[in-house]
């Protein structure tokens, strides 16, 4: 793959940066609770979810709310209306297999899906509107929950791929998309990447697909990535030209994007050190996404069509990262929290050099 050169090149607006007295895993954007509010809602080792309210002008230093999740280190958040009964819920997994969902912030239901740590999970949505909570422990199981019910369950080492002396097989990155079929059809899928160099497209609790990764997939975001034009899409119509892409992080620093469920052979990019960290930015004076990538390296690295175009350094490795949308303008700010406990806000200013 051949790419163009690009004059484009990112500065970074500090919005806002504080310290945190405890050990944070994991954040998430979102109105928790709240349409009119914009949270900042932080998963710590303590067990304790806390939330900055950033809609004001204060400086976002200290949380205005703490929910006790009353289990282990909390390992992943996610944020949607998964109850249907007020605004967005809180989701929380933890070190002990533990999922929480928090509504109107009172603990709705608990599910205890394994012995081990939840450190995936995403929401699910199908065309009809519905949702499921999708996690994956370090034991090698997916399972999709509502707040009510269990609804499916996949053992990674079950699966024929995956049977032999060699090691467990474990999820290493989760992801939900709606992606188009050869037939171009929509359909709302979870693509799952384990240590053996899988990634299993799930559709309704079963594995409809599985393809061979150049490396150990440890992130993946999608968006728009490659100009369709410039992809050798074998004479495929436009209707499916113009179909998401899935950006592959790897263990090794490399980055592939996948179009119709085929991965790149060259690599996009590579960050040098292995990735942890993987998210989507619109870019608004190109017609293809940002991809802001962060790892085993302590900086937040950003890249588009194929080059790297921007670098902001940071006190530590990047643990967890979000994206939001915060004014009326729609301009998205990312947050950043590193292995010193920090957390910064950040946006991005498009240039030319």
């Amino acid at each position: 793959m051949k790419l163009k050169d690009s004059v484009l090149s990112i500065q970074f607006i500090a919005v806002f940066k504080f310290q945190t007295p405890y050990k944070i895993n994991c954040l998430r954007f979102g109105n928790a609770f709240r349409k009119d509010t914009s949270g900042l809602v932080v998963g710590g080792e303590d067990g304790i979810i806390r939330i900055y309210d950033l809609s004001s002008e204060i400086q976002p230093d200290k949380p205005q709310i703490f929910l006790e999740t009353k289990g282990g280190p909390i390992q992943s958040i996610a944020i949607h209306d998964v109850t249907k009964f007020y605004n967005d819920d809180i989701v929380a997994g933890d070190s002990v297999g533990m999922v929480t969902i928090f509504c109107n912030r009172q603990i709705l239901t608990r599910h205890s899906l394994s012995k081990n740590s939840i450190h995936c999970l995403n929401i699910h949505k199908n065309p009809l509107g519905n949702c499921a909570i999708v996690a994956a422990d370090e034991s090698g199981y997916i399972c999709a929950i509502q707040p009510s019910q269990e609804l499916w369950r996949i053992n990674l080492n079950n699966l024929a791929i995956n049977k032999g002396p060699s090691e467990k097989a474990i999820v290493t990155s989760l992801l939900c998309a709606d992606l188009t079929t050869p037939s171009g059809e929509v359909c709302s899928y979870i693509l799952a990447a384990d240590n053996r160099k899988h990634l299993l497209v799930v559709n309704q609790g079963e594995v409809v697909m599985t393809i061979n990764t150049p490396d150990v997939v440890t992130a993946m975001c999608s968006g728009a990535f490659i100009d369709a034009e410039r992809l050798d899409t074998g004479g495929e119509t436009t209707q499916t030209k113009n179909t998401t892409q899935v950006a592959l992080g790897c263990a090794s620093g490399a980055v592939y994007i996948m179009h119709n469920f085929t991965i790149t052979e060259d690599e996009f990019v590579n960050a040098q050190y292995r990735i942890g960290q993987l998210l989507a930015h619109p870019c608004t004076t190109r017609d293809t996404d940002l991809i802001l990538c962060a790892g085993h390296f302590s900086s937040l690295q950003v890249f588009h069509d194929g080059k790297k175009v921007g670098n902001y350094d940071t006190p530590d490795w990047i643990r967890t990262m979000d994206i939001m949308y915060t004014s009326g303008e729609r301009k998205p700010q990312i947050v950043i929290g590193c292995l010193n406990n920090s957390v910064q806000g950040l946006s991005l200013l498009e240039g030319s050099s």
